[in-house]
């Protein structure tokens, strides 16, 4: 998968009150949430990359071709390189092969494509593997089950949100990891591991509390998209996709203001 290479913090006045924030010694909820208001614009831009649309294709189109007979069939019908019976590492490394592909094609990705594609594969390695008996005792049947698991609406649900949390923290993480590593030691904002360690529990509550609405409205649109069209095309993931960013956004908003 491709790198994503940190710069420098970007040289706005959203960004400034970020750095602001952190050198008035803010509380950590109160930086987090003044980075992910200078993070929005970043945020949407996540629709204009091919990688961020397939990443939610993928998302959508595993669970549902484990329902079939033949899981690798279905999978390969998805452009994921497997052969008859995958195992977990099989599909993960797929996805990341296919990722690159979409990523070659398009030129590139923009950044919050790069994240999009690594949330992808650590949510659905770890959702799936969390309901395995163990990652070298699983068959093929065991990941077929367990990713089948999540082709109802409460699966999807939980897989979604799970993915657009860690898809936001990450995101703010990507901007916030420029400055914070010269914010540790004595006499700075935090005095040692501990305290940054404080702060990315605070960062990874606030993306997860954030992305509630998406476990609320995604059941229901992956029901009726399944069963209106039979599955989930890049248009389909397109519309989702941005929806469910515009709801995060927005999300965001209403926290601030509360």
């Amino acid at each position: 998968m491709g790198h994503v290479h940190l710069g420098v913090l970007p040289r706005t006045r959203k960004w400034k009150d970020v750095v602001e924030s952190l050198s008035s010694g803010a509380a950590d909820e109160v930086v987090v949430a003044t980075s992910a208001k200078a993070a929005e614009r970043d945020l949407l831009s996540a629709t204009d990359s091919p990688v961020f649309v397939e990443a939610v294709r993928l998302l959508l189109a595993i669970p549902n071709a484990a329902r079939a007979d033949d899981f690798g069939d279905a999978l390969r019908a998805l452009g994921l390189e497997v052969g008859n019976r995958p195992e977990l590492l099989d599909i993960t490394m797929a996805v990341d092969r296919r990722l690159d592909v979409v990523r070659r094609m398009a030129g590139g990705a923009n950044d919050l494509g790069e994240i999009a594609a690594r949330a992808l594969i650590t949510t659905f390695s770890e959702t799936v593997g969390d309901q395995l008996p163990g990652l070298f005792e699983a068959t093929p049947e065991d990941v077929q089950a367990a990713s089948k698991k999540l082709s109802w609406s409460r699966g999807i649900a939980g897989l979604s949100r799970a993915f657009y949390s860690r898809l936001l923290s990450q995101s703010l993480s990507y901007w916030l990891d420029r400055t914070l590593a010269q914010q540790v030691g004595p006499g700075d904002r935090f005095s040692g591991a501990t305290a940054r360690g404080a702060f990315d529990v605070a960062l990874n509550h606030y993306a997860h509390e954030s992305t509630r609405i998406i476990q609320e409205f995604s059941g229901g649109w992956y029901g009726k998209t399944i069963h209106d069209k039979g599955g989930i095309s890049s248009h389909d993931a397109a519309v989702f996709g941005a929806v469910a960013l515009k709801k995060i956004v927005s999300e965001l908003q209403v926290r601030r203001s509360q």
